[in-house]
């Protein structure tokens, strides 16, 4: 465990999902003028910070590509923020990876706010292998294919971590981690169809539970 002072942090956290629409979030929240995004998503650091139950061998964790992996260096993405500000991380590691990713919200964020946006569990998995083939040019198989593989066990690693599109939308597990945790007043889910359907009427939502002004439109 990573240990240190605290200092410019966020105060609400985006936790997942994958292919989600995390990204449109981003992009709306880091419009507010009340809010202060980090400029880089999928940040992870807290799912770093709570590395020792990352399914990894101590080779493969020193190996992890994640760009931040130190608490300076997390809170150095919020130094230009306002105190008066909503401070935001959204990294879908978070959900992903809840039990990992609670440590280091207990550790260094224990008052955060949290934000899931959860999508249609097929609908998800088939945008994920679509992304993993076109962006990450990763082997082209049917999609019917992969799903076979990962229900006989055989998961591709990348960089030590299991890619299982399935099990990423498994939503209950990963939000019971959650509801156990912290209390369900700091806690929203919301649907990634919602936010399909009314981007605007989503977004009011969400910064009504950041307090901040509902009325600014992105």
């Amino acid at each position: 465990m990573i240990h240190g002072a605290a200092g410019l942090r966020p105060t609400f956290l985006v936790i997942g999902a994958y292919k989600a629409g995390t990204t449109s979030i981003h992009h709306y929240l880091k419009q507010h003028p009340q809010v202060f995004m980090s400029q880089r998503k999928e940040i992870r650091f807290l799912t770093y910070a709570g590395h020792e139950r990352l399914p990894l061998s101590p080779v493969e964790f020193a190996s992890l590509p994640w760009p931040v992996q130190t608490l300076p260096a997390y809170e150095a993405l919020f130094a230009e923020a306002m105190e008066t500000q909503a401070r935001g991380d959204v990294s879908p590691s978070y959900l992903e990876y809840a039990e990992q990713s609670i440590i280091g919200i207990r550790a260094f964020v224990p008052e955060a706010k949290l934000i899931a946006i959860l999508r249609q569990p097929a609908d998800r998995a088939y945008s994920n292998h679509l992304f993993h083939v076109r962006v990450e040019q990763e082997e082209e198989l049917e999609f019917r294919s992969v799903l076979r593989f990962e229900a006989e066990g055989r998961v591709r690693r990348v960089n030590g971590l299991p890619r299982a599109n399935i099990a990423r939308g498994f939503y209950y597990e990963a939000l019971q981690c959650y509801f156990q945790a912290f209390p369900r007043e700091k806690i929203r889910v919301w649907l990634y169809e919602d936010l399909r359907a009314d981007a605007a009427g989503l977004m009011r939502k969400i910064f009504r539970f950041l307090a901040v002004d509902e009325t600014f439109t992105p």
